[in-house]
């Protein structure tokens, strides 16, 4: 009967018979059916997938024997016996994992490479059979398979697995290099620091800056022209687009003043020492701040590259230094005692003087003025063909193989060989020669400035397939002028940059943390993710649903760039135009509720109770304070009559209401899900052309041992937000989309775990590193093991809440 299939048909029935035995419990039987599946049609992919499960089902109950074994000092080597068991079970599932992306690299086989990244932990302190399977079968893959997860495959870089991922990288530094370089350059000169934080004592480099160093010496070799042409760029943002020491402090004391005035709400009818203890914390901080924006800076020789810098330091310093020490630093006098209040009344001083001082930046600068070079820069896109940018030898190499085959063929006489040899000298030097002229390995195609952000996964879209650089938006020019806007009490820069499809992509400039940026790195992966299994849904693909990933690019340890639309607002801004139209005071709700709630708990007689009936009051005064605001000072229509003035027509209110519906849905399941809380009107953003609902700062909230918070408010939404739905909109589309995306997530959460496993892992051990000193690469190896089981533990909780 087998005679009337293919040979893939074969296999797939060898296959079924394999799955049939494995639901027996006959593991064996099926790993002996499924090699005669691969064997019979060894480009079956199907096949690959389905035995590799089997080997990771194999791995896990051998890995969980031997944890529940109980450890005997005689039997040491039968320990390890188990231990290389479970490692070769999961080697030959990293094998099959691999082989089913080479022989077919569809959707369905690709979500296998994060459980293939996942396993090389299980290598331990060195590098083992894991290690060995990804370094010879990895580079193998098309280049283009790894780009979702250059994030973790730069993390790799300081395990055991860092040799490995370094020849996967270099692929994509040769073929992709605009799809690399800024995560790359960002990831070398954090771990660089790191190095040089550890002194002169430490001997040699840490394995991962000599691997980053080494990617980064090969993306300049191959691509010089595009290197030169971006290092040129880059250090222009980051020089002439730093804000300035005025803007800087006024961030700093904007965020001291918002902590003060949460803990002087909190500690009303608190003990004495606890408040003690927050005047001792704020003190410190005040102390730091002073220390880091009034330090003596060196002196320096005239005409150096910071010498204008140093002359703005030493003027911010002579205006400002004695006032904020005066203010903050003084010692108090006898008898005096300084409360919060002290202060916070001098921080709300010094964050108005600042504010008046910023206030005087131009909305708008000539970009002439910010960066001479960047408003001269002109890019003319060249007229590619398609794979023009991949990496295959050029016409005039295949001439040239062929002749020198011919010449091989001939005679071996020593003339023959002596033109061969001359032939092969001179062509090399041409190559050399034409690659030098053309500015890489892979000439003039790969050369052009593409509009960052192009690539996965901070794009995504229903192709999903390899991505064609000669298609990609390619950078012209830089728009005239720079946009100066107000952003979370803090002013940032927004450039445009003009491509070559016509369109004006715009990007700002924020300078921010390394963990901020990489938390918003992975909170695009998460986005691409789940917009690929809503794309695989069907009532959600019917219903339209999707979730967008907003581009993060990192340009410095501390600077990145962030794509913005035109028409993004947000619900803080909304608000304040309602303000400015009623001539009401921005912050009078939020200074109402302070008061109404310190002054209720300033009522209340707590110094016997215990801490959870404390907590328990002030939690119903707040509560009670926000009815009041609801019932008589907040419009609920505020939201519904900005748009209904801003979309002009009824059919372009409905549009925007339904697709707003959809995507509030997505972001409210999101935020419920994966804890993230603080999610303020400033962070509650939408696009009014499209509808979509962004999700900046998408951060997930720990505890102090490391876990994800129980928040007792799931998600936001306020009056404000449920009146712009509307009774039809609410009913109709939002709660039935929130249970689709709920189902969809829920039916692939065997294939989601090992990605959650992957992202929670590389987050925590950034939050960790963020709230201490940097680690170099064997010690962030050891927070990893300690971090595990907390790993699994959110894991778990995700993965029940959604």
């Amino acid at each position: 009967i087998l005679a009337f299939f293919d040979n893939r048909q074969k296999s797939e029935l060898f296959r079924l018979k394999a799955k049939f035995l494995s639901s027996l419990g006959g593991r064996s039987k099926a790993n002996q059916a499924y090699c005669h599946a691969v064997q019979v049609c060894p480009s079956y992919a199907k096949a690959w997938v389905s035995w590799g499960s089997l080997c990771t089902s194999l791995g896990r109950l051998a890995e969980k024997q031997l944890e529940q074994s109980k450890p005997d000092p005689n039997k040491l080597e039968q320990s390890s016996s188990s231990a290389k068991k479970v490692a070769q079970y999961l080697a030959q599932a990293l094998g099959c994992y691999l082989e089913a992306i080479q022989c077919d690299p569809n959707d369905w086989s690709r979500l296998h490479l994060a459980k293939c990244l996942g396993m090389l932990s299980k290598d331990g302190s060195a590098p083992g059979v894991l290690c060995q399977t990804l370094e010879n079968r990895g580079p193998s893959l098309p280049a283009w398979v790894w780009l979702p997860w250059c994030p973790q495959l730069l993390t790799c870089l300081y395990r055991n697995e860092g040799n490995a991922v370094k020849a996967i990288l270099s692929c994509l530094v040769k073929t992709y290099p605009q799809a690399l370089y800024f995560p790359l350059r960002a990831f070398y000169l954090e771990r660089r620091d790191v190095e040089r934080s550890r002194g002169p004592s430490s001997a040699g480099h840490m394995p991962s800056v000599a691997h980053s160093e080494e990617l980064m010496s090969s993306l300049r070799r191959a691509h010089t022209s595009l290197w030169s042409s971006l290092e040129s760029i880059l250090e222009e943002l980051i020089v002439k687009f730093r804000p300035s020491y005025e803007e800087e402090l006024l961030a700093t004391t904007s965020a001291l003043v918002e902590r003060a005035e949460t803990q002087s709400t909190s500690s009303k009818g608190n003990l004495k020492d606890d408040e003690e203890a927050m005047v001792s914390s704020v003190s410190k901080t005040l102390g730091r701040i002073s220390a880091k924006f009034f330090r003596e800076l060196p002196p320096e020789a005239p005409g150096s590259k910071r010498d204008e810098r140093s002359k703005k330091t030493a003027e911010f310093t002579k205006k400002y230094k004695a006032m904020f020490e005066a203010d903050f630093l003084s010692k108090p006098g006898e008898g005096e005692n300084r409360r919060l209040s002290y202060y916070l009344a001098r921080l709300k001083k010094w964050k108005k003087l600042l504010h008046a001082q910023v206030s005087t930046t131009p909305t708008t600068l000539p970009l002439v003025e910010c960066s001479t070079s960047m408003a001269m820069f002109t890019g003319e896109a060249p007229d590619l063909w398609p794979m023009a940018c991949d990496p295959k030898k050029t016409a005039s190499e295949r001439d040239r193989s062929r002749d020198e085959d011919g010449l091989h063929q001939s005679s071996p006489s020593s003339a023959v060989a002596a033109k061969t040899a001359a032939a092969s000298a001179a062509f090399t030097v041409a190559r050399a020669a034409a690659l030098e002229g053309c500015g890489g390995e892979y000439g003039g195609g790969s050369s052009a400035i593409e509009i960052p952000g192009q690539y996965v996964p901070n794009a995504s879209n229903a192709l999903d397939c390899k991505p064609s650089p000669e298609l990609h938006s390619k950078l012209v020019r830089f728009e005239t002028s720079v946009h100066v806007i107000r952003r979370n009490e803090s002013l940032v820069r927004r450039i445009g940059m003009v491509g070559s499809d016509g369109k004006v992509y715009r990007f700002l400039l924020q300078f921010a943390i390394p963990y901020w940026t990489r938390t918003d790195e992975r909170t695009a992966q998460i986005h691409y993710m789940v917009d690929k299994i809503l794309r695989r849904d069907l009532r959600c693909a019917k219903s339209q649903l999707s979730v967008q990933p907003t581009p993060v690019i990192p340009i410095a340890q501390r600077l990145r760039m962030t794509a913005e639309e035109e028409g993004r607002f947000s619900l803080d801004m909304v608000y304040k135009r309602h303000c400015e139209r009623e001539g009401v005071a921005f912050d009078s709700v939020v200074q109402f509720y302070q008061d109404s709630v310190a002054e209720k708990l300033a009522k209340q007689d707590l110094k016997d109770s215990t801490p959870e009936n404390k907590a328990k009051v002030e939690l119903n005064l707040k509560v009670a304070a926000y009815k009041e605001i609801v019932d008589g000072k907040m419009k609920p229509t505020l939201l519904l009559d900005f748009l209904k003035e801003r979309l002009d027509t009824a059919e372009n209110l409905f549009n925007f209401r339904r697709t707003f519906a959809g995507q509030l849905a997505a972001s409210c399941l999101f935020q419920h899900g994966f804890c993230v809380c603080e999610r303020t009107p400033s962070r509650t953003v939408f696009l009014e052309r499209t509808g979509q609902v962004l999700t900046p700062e998408f951060r997930f909230s720990y505890n102090n041992q490391g876990y994800l918070e129980n928040l007792r408010v799931p998600f936001r939404f306020t009056p404000s937000l449920r009146e712009t739905l509307g009774p039809m909109f609410l009913e109709g589309r939002f709660i039935p989309s929130m249970a689709m995306i709920a189902e969809a997530i829920k039916g692939v959460l065997d294939d989601l775990d090992p990605v959650l496993r992957l992202l929670l892992r590389d987050d925590i051990i950034a939050w960790y590193t963020s709230k201490s000193m940097a680690k170099s690469d064997s010690k962030t190896q050891e927070l990893e093991k300690q971090l595990a089981d907390r790993v699994s533990k959110n894991v778990g909780q995700i993965q029940v809440r959604t």
